[in-house]
């Protein structure tokens, strides 16, 4: 079934693409001491209140202690295997900083993963067919940036995300949009990602040297979130967040499923009839190599709660991908444990497989 219903809405969902969108979920404020440990604020440690109270504006903390654990910016030897993974068998990034040398600083750490970061944001059409949306200014003492692949939905672009690709670059991530409503094979948003990689090689780029090539993931919504498993078959891919993925027909191959490379947060909507749950989600989380978190947010639809900042999904998206790509041991507690947060909140239904 190919969603054409898009083409009607899409007034609608462009006028809500920069909106603020939903109520704040149970369970999406940044926890302090997470699973990791975190420090004191003195020492660079996990707890979001102590990067609060070091001179944060707003939503983030400029400063002070951030994300801590045995990630980014810790030791000079990086972080241990498994630390951002939460013990899957893929296994955690190294620390940002890599192997010796100065480690570059953490990110601002969040008390809120549903509230706007504290990097100022711009847009920009780029490379083969991408927006790019990113921090205005890149590689701030010595950061790096992690990656966010996107793929739209059919007969959707991504003014219609605007909200959410905004807002994962106002945490610091560069998020690659390809400018295609067919991304359901993955291979545009890989060719974003080609892209950034020659960028980040590529003298007087503004990317010189400013992206964590190391630390890509992919998401997507309905046939893009079917483009986003595929894609997340590539090597380069350690983390995956499909948002209501189709995956019968429509350019996707099932055999992705069992060949990708780190943890994935599969999202469903309650109330989908487009890409309904039993049919497009459940064979994914059955046949997924993947250690997966699935969450379903009972009173979501397809076409409204899935788009613009994408409303009550926003929170613990962007939480799996601070956790799994910046290290921010504050988002571990609403996914990992016995009692995690999000698995607690009345709103969802969880279903967990190799996540402990």
């Amino acid at each position: 079934m190919r969603d054409f219903r898009w083409l009607a809405l899409a007034p609608l969902l462009c006028a809500m693409g920069c909106g603020g969108g939903g109520e704040e979920a149970p369970g999406l404020v940044a926890q302090t001491g997470g699973v990791g440990g975190a420090a004191s604020a003195g020492s660079g440690g996990a707890g979001a209140a102590a990067g609060a109270a070091t001179g944060g504006t707003g939503n983030s903390a400029q400063g002070g202690g951030a994300q801590g654990g045995a990630g980014q910016g810790g030791s000079a030897q990086g972080g241990n295997a498994g630390s951002s993974a939460g013990g899957s068998e893929q296994g955690g990034n190294p620390g940002i900083g890599g192997s010796g040398g100065t480690p570059a600083p953490p990110f601002p750490a969040v008390t809120d993963f549903a509230a706007k970061g504290s990097f100022a944001t711009t847009s920009n059409g780029e490379g083969p067919s991408c927006t790019i949306f990113r921090p205005e200014v890149l590689g701030e003492e010595g950061r790096k940036h992690p990656i966010i692949l996107w793929g739209n939905g059919t007969t959707a672009a991504p003014p219609i995300y605007a909200g959410v690709l905004t807002h994962w670059a106002s945490h610091g991530f560069v998020v690659a949009a390809a400018n295609t409503s067919n991304a359901g094979t993955g291979k545009e948003m890989l060719a974003c990602l080609d892209y950034l990689t020659d960028e980040d090689a590529k003298s007087g780029s503004v990317y010189e040297d400013k992206l964590d090539l190391a630390r890509v993931g992919t998401s997507g919504h309905s046939q893009g979130g079917g483009g986003s498993i595929m894609a997340g078959a590539d090597s380069r891919i350690s983390v995956t967040a499909p948002l209501e993925p189709y995956v019968t027909g429509l350019g996707h191959d099932p055999a992705s499923q069992k060949n990708q490379h780190g943890p994935m947060f599969l999202m469903s909507g309650g109330n989908d009839v487009i890409a309904p749950r039993p049919i497009q989600q459940q064979p994914v989380f059955d046949n997924t190599n993947a250690d997966v978190f699935w969450g379903t947010l009972k009173n979501a639809d397809h076409l409204i709660a899935a788009v613009g900042d994408i409303s009550d999904f926003r929170g613990p998206a962007t939480a799996w991908l601070r956790l799994h790509l910046m290290d921010d041991e504050s988002a571990r507690p609403i996914f990992y444990g016995s009692g995690c947060s999000l698995c607690l909140s009345p709103g969802w239904t969880i279903e967990k497989k190799g996540i402990q």
